[in-house]
């Protein structure tokens, strides 16, 4: 009898192993032997190292090299087959890409291009891998690559733009490319490409989320490449996942025991009742989330932001050409619809908000863009700590890059377990203008008793708006909850310090989404800014004021304020 209990044991530790092992799948390809490409890739040398990295997190991994076009097909057809409700699914692929029809398409290494319709016939489109990795029920699905290397058919065909494409992607889905959408990147060297140096570099780090391995990608290739080369990235992950748990198997069946003979238990004195935590400091239940009203606040963990309830609506965005000092890139003027309610941060992020995640993650940022001495210039020792000017806990965390925004965003998805994330550019305009059609929240003027900004006589062209009157020149930041908040219950959505969106750099709005989309197309090197900072002129703290920064840089006048999704399907 206990023979067979421990063989059948051992039988179940088998199959939970080998479940454990099939939910993260990967495939890596890596392409370099194209006959027409003047200089070998080092694409085979790559996928090797991404493919060891792989299996020391968890994966099961196919490695493929030097796939032609029936191969590579029937690579991706197997490998999807694989994939089961549950699954984790990753695809990397190193070699040529092209983009045709705005589409982008990874060619194998017997593509015969010739024209355009070449492309689309010989190449895989990435979304389409994706989306046959969501049919199949994959619960995360990453794509990485590293691809967009010069067109080797450019005598041949030269398709306009360059470069990949952004993508539409399914829902819990994280892409990386190599190069921003549009951009060349130089062939990989003998010491192999340099974005895929720094992936496993990053890979390596415990205690990562699969977004914040990507995002020190992204400013890793950045600095190395003094910015010629800026990854793109695009999430839709509604949880966190990190690379290094899918490494950790689940614990084994506890062994079954006889159990001794009871024994009555002595008396139990209870103990003294402990007050439960304060709701307001506890990630929220599936109920309460479906039964949020707009203008509640809720606060999920202590320490993170207070969060707003923002609800459905519709409105115009942008500036109308009425508008006073207004700018082509604040047009045309769009309705957008708010189809879904959301959350945003009551508050901008605090200094002790990115304080705490900072120490939590060992974060760590050493320059930034300060304006001192009549000069601005990026000086190494200034960060959210030392921005140049005297702050206390309650000030806006500022000398934050976009990277790091979305850092912060994703390490209070992690610590909650609820999706956090920056604002998209329309959430943005909505939740500011909270209903008005003004220039402010407030209305068609603005002074320094209502906001943060430079009012001073020293600008005097910028200083006032339109029949505004001249203020003070604080010259520097001011408590987040400083001045009267919207009707909407957001503070300072006009000064102090700008926010990150989500949306990659358009200089106007004829191709933005017209609902509570980021968009993803444009110049994703550089991501928009909005609400006007401290040390800015008073036109540029209207609600339809906007301009952008690189992702990586970090400036004195800049920080974030985190949106929340909500799940009210149910309601």
């Amino acid at each position: 009898m206990l023979t067979s209990v421990v063989v059948l044991l051992a039988a179940c530790l088998i199959v939970s192993s080998s479940a454990w092992a099939q939910q993260s799948l990967a495939l890596v390809i890596g392409n370099a032997l194209y006959p027409d490409a003047s200089v070998p890739l080092t694409s085979t040398k790559d996928a090797r190292a991404v493919a060891e990295e792989l299996r020391r997190n968890g994966f099961q991994v196919d490695l493929k090299e030097n796939l032609g076009k029936a191969d590579m097909r029937a690579t991706l057809a197997a490998f999807t087959g694989k994939i089961a409700p549950g699954t984790t699914a990753l695809f990397y692929f190193s070699g040529y890409g092209l983009q045709a029809n705005r589409q982008t398409y990874l060619l194998p290494v017997n593509a015969q291009i010739w024209n355009e319709p070449d492309i689309a016939r010989d190449g895989t489109r990435v979304d389409e891998v994706l989306a046959e990795m969501n049919r199949k029920g994959a619960s995360v699905k990453i794509a990485i690559i590293d691809a967009a290397r010069r067109n080797p058919y450019e005598r041949r065909v030269r398709p306009a733009p360059m470069g990949l494409s952004a993508i539409s992607i399914p829902d819990n889905t994280l892409v990386i490319y190599s190069a921003a959408p549009d951009k060349l990147i130089s062939e990989s060297n003998a010491a192999g490409s340099l974005f895929t140096n720094e992936l496993i570099k990053e890979l390596r780090v415990p205690n990562s989320s699969a977004e914040e391995v990507f995002n020190r990608v992204r400013h890793g290739v950045s600095q190395a490449s003094r910015t010629e080369q800026i990854p793109w990235v695009s999430s839709s992950l509604v949880a966190a996942f990190s690379f290094s748990a899918s490494s950790t198997p689940p614990p084994p069946p506890p062994v079954v025991t006889p159990e001794p003979r009871p024994v009555p238990p002595p008396p139990v004195v209870p103990p003294e009742p402990r007050p439960p935590p304060p709701v307001a400091e506890q990630a929220l239940s599936a109920e309460r989330e479906r039964t949020l009203k707009p203008h509640e606040t809720f606060k999920e963990c202590a320490g993170c932001p207070e969060m707003v309830v923002i609800g459905a609506g519709e409105f115009e965005m942008g500036s109308p050409d009425s508008e006073a000092e207004r700018s082509p890139e604040e047009g045309p003027r769009h309705p957008v619809k708010i189809g879904r309610p959301f959350a945003v941060g009551k508050l901008m992020v605090s200094r002790d908000e990115f304080e705490a995640f900072v120490r939590d993650t060992s974060y760590s940022s050493d320059k930034c863009w300060t304006r001192e001495d009549s000069r601005i210039e990026e000086r190494l020792g200034r960060s959210f700590r030392n921005p140049g000017f005297t702050q206390e806990g309650n000030h806006p965390a500022v000398c934050v890059s976009w990277d790091d925004a979305r850092a912060y965003a994703a390490w209070l998805t992690r610590k909650t377990g609820r999706v956090y994330r920056l604002l998209s550019e329309s959430e943005w305009e909505y939740a500011a203008r909270a209903g008005s059609s003004s220039p402010f929240w407030w209305g068609d003027t603005i002074s320094t008793d209502k906001a943060n900004y430079d009012g001073s006589a020293a600008e005097s062209v910028n200083s006032v708006y339109m029949e505004g009157r001249k203020g003070e020149y604080r010259e520097a930041t001011v408590p987040v909850d400083s001045f009267a908040a919207n009707p909407f219950g957001l503070y300072q959505v006009h000064g102090n310090a700008f926010d990150w969106v989500e949306d990659c750099w358009n200089n106007n709005y004829r191709s933005a989404p017209s609902d509570d989309a980021a968009s993803l197309m444009g110049n994703c090197s550089r991501h928009v800014r909005r609400g006007g900072g401290w040390n800015y002129f008073a036109r540029a703290l209207r609600s339809a004021f906007r301009d952008s920064r690189p992702a990586f840089g970090r400036y004195s006048n800049t920080g974030l304020r985190v949106a929340r999704t909500l799940n009210q399907a149910n309601r």
